[in-house]
């Protein structure tokens, strides 16, 4: 039986070691989580530096409130939940950020869109002006009034009808009013030249 019993008590042992080694393991704290308070602090840095005090004052407060319980807990020991409000203090931070940066996006936005206006409505003077200086080179000048026009006026825009001109052939002689002469009784029209 002694045996047996020196089984039993080498079990016990051993049962009551690795119970001592859990709890122990249990009651054992996690290290405190510096490295994400650096972080967290570090962003609320960055939304500050961003402009989120202006466009987002509520959520960096409530990062901030979540950082400094994160170092009241880790001074406390109580490491575990220092670490989550750590993470909840960087994240708040990282939205707060974030929303700095969507404000400062729009403004830029409105101002593009404001100057873009303003070079569309003056692309649209330049292309009217240039329109109308067209039209006005192209149209002619409109009479004074139309019974004071001067006969000489209708008949210089009258459309002037030119002879026609055929290659190898010489040129027809004109008359003064702008008409063929006259050919001769012999159908040439340049009587006395030998061709």
């Amino acid at each position: 039986m002694t045996r047996k019993r020196r089984k039993i008590h080498g079990f016990a042992s051993i049962v009551s070691t690795a119970a001592l080694a859990a709890v122990l393991a249990g009651c054992a704290t996690a290290p405190p989580p510096i490295q994400l308070m650096d972080r967290a602090q570090s962003e609320i840095r960055a939304a500050r530096n961003a402009g989120a005090g202006a466009t987002a004052p509520e959520v960096l407060a409530e990062a901030e409130r979540r950082l400094a319980a994160a170092q009241q807990l880790s001074a406390n020991d109580d490491n575990d939940k220092a670490t989550d409000k750590a993470a909840e203090a960087e994240a708040a931070a990282a939205t707060a950020r974030m929303r700095a940066d969507a404000a400062r996006l729009n403004r830029e936005i409105r101002q593009q869109v404001a100057v873009n206006a303003g070079l569309q409505a003056d692309l649209e003077r330049r292309q009217a002006a240039a329109a109308a200086a067209q039209q006005a080179a192209v149209a002619p000048p409109a009479p004074a009034s139309s019974s004071a026009a001067p006969a000489s006026a209708s008949s210089a825009n009258a459309p002037v009808t030119l002879p026609s001109i055929q290659l190898g052939q010489p040129p027809t002689p004109t008359s003064n009013d702008g008409m063929p002469a006259s050919a001769g009784t012999s159908g040439d029209p340049y009587p006395g030249m030998n061709p």
